[in-house]
């Protein structure tokens, strides 16, 4: 897929600043503006860079700060080794001046400086500076155009990467007159309403390894009250909740699982993949963090390992949501024109015969021999179960009420409109709807 011109450089601004000072955790009002300094003619010079900040956050989220990063002769030449972050560690409603040092790579075609605040907060900047060391020692100032603000009234005149500040809607940005400064102008962001954006699949500090059968699989927890298991689709992982972790997390501990041989989650290479593997898993994984008669949620393969569980351990299953689930991977069960889908894509794989394909060949083989679950059997689930599908599903729709048929007690929610990808499509609708079944008495 192809981007237009100007949507690359706020993509990789986006990418700097997850490189920034303020590691893995992002906000709403997330910032990242860039200077750029040309800095060919100083190949193999010492230099210096600087920015006196005035950091004033109105949460413990809020912060400013201060990011380099030296670049070749292209917007993506990244050169190894040159980022470099100086967060504004001072809260005292004081200027402080930050410093970065280094040698400009041989390489580098230009610097970039870049300013960068997180959450909320009033955020003040002034007075950049780059200077290289001559051969005498001293130091030589290279000009920054409008550095210090006094040259023009508009605040973001000479940045880059200032195209995605319309989509910031608690941000505002102006040229500010402070008392305090020998010279007076000064950039002046003022954040508010920021909410904290999680990596959600990637957060090293809510991550942990659980050793299963064979296996390394990879979970994140977040939030407290009733424990709550989110189970991903085939090839998936836990990012694909990303928009339903944060309203869940208000009302359960919420266990997100990588399944075997997927997202983080590592499998014996050599095995065949079935649900009634995951199943086993998610009940050692249950066990070793000491729970039982848990919430869970599982959605298109996840719905399978969630029904699978509960038929054979209906111990550890107090509420069950299935969305897009199937007991079989029959035409009468699944849009023949994905099972032809499936099977193609599967022999291509299989024809290049490449090694790294060995988890995809894997999966989809799965898909086309699994689940085997006995309709008779759905009557062991004793836990109070919610099914549901999207109107346009690629599990048929009278698939998905047999299912609910078969289970004692089911509740069924055919949503209007929506695909296999309603929890995507329409995250607000579906988090209610799920919401509300799990917290009925």
């Amino acid at each position: 897929m192809k981007y237009k011109a100007q949507l690359i450089f706020p993509l990789m601004l986006s990418f700097i600043s997850a490189l920034s000072c303020f590691g893995q955790v992002s906000t709403s009002n997330d910032l990242s503006i860039v200077r750029e300094i040309p800095i060919k003619s100083f190949i193999g010079k010492r230099f210096k860079a600087g920015v006196d900040i005035k950091n004033i956050p109105a949460d413990s989220i809020g912060l400013a700060g201060f990011f380099l990063l030296q670049v070749g002769k292209g917007d993506y030449d990244f050169v190894p080794k040159t980022a470099q972050s100086k967060p504004a560690v001072n809260k005292d409603s004081a200027w402080h001046h930050y410093e970065i040092t280094g040698t400009v790579a041989s390489s580098a075609h230009k610097v970039w400086l870049y300013v960068n605040t997180r959450g909320n907060g009033d955020f003040y900047y002034d007075n950049f500076s780059f200077e290289v060391e001559t051969v005498t020692g001293s130091w030589k100032k290279v000009v920054i155009p409008n550095a210090d603000f006094e040259e023009s009234p508009l605040p973001l005149k000479g940045f880059r990467g200032t195209e995605n500040l319309k989509e910031k809607q608690g941000v505002k940005i102006e040229s500010a007159l402070d008392s305090d400064r020998n010279i007076h102008h000064h950039l002046h962001i003022h954040s508010r309403n920021s909410t904290i954006i999680y990596p959600y699949g990637r957060y090293k500090l809510k991550g942990k390894y659980m050793n299963i059968a064979g296996a390394k699989i990879y979970y994140e927890t977040y939030g407290s009250g009733e424990p709550l298991l989110l189970l991903h689709g085939n090839g998936g992982s836990i990012s694909d909740f990303k928009s339903q972790i944060t309203d869940f997390a208000k009302h359960f501990q919420v266990i997100t699982v990588d399944t075997r041989a997927q997202g983080k989650s590592l499998g014996n290479m050599a095995e065949s993949l079935s649900y009634d593997i995951f199943a086993e898993d998610m009940k050692a994984l249950l066990d070793s963090l000491h729970l039982k008669g848990v919430n869970i949620l599982g959605w298109s393969d996840g719905g399978n390992t969630g029904l699978t569980l509960a038929i054979k351990n209906p111990e550890y299953v107090k509420r069950l949501v299935v969305m897009g689930a199937n007991l079989n991977p029959e035409e009468s069960s699944v849009s023949p024109k994905i099972l032809k889908q499936t099977k193609n894509d599967l022999n291509k794989l299989k024809t290049k015969n490449n090694p790294e394909d060995k988890n995809k060949i894997l999966l989809l083989d799965m898909l086309l021999r699994e689940p085997q679950i006995d309709q008779r059997s759905l009557k062991n689930i004793t836990a109070k179960t919610l099914v549901m599908a999207g109107e346009k599903d690629i599990i048929l729709e009278a698939h998905t009420r047999s299912i609910a048929q078969g289970i004692p007690g089911a509740e069924l929610h055919i949503l209007q409109g929506a695909t296999h990808f309603a929890p995507q499509e329409n995250s607000s609708a579906f988090n209610k709807i799920v919401l509300d079944f799990l917290l009925k008495n």
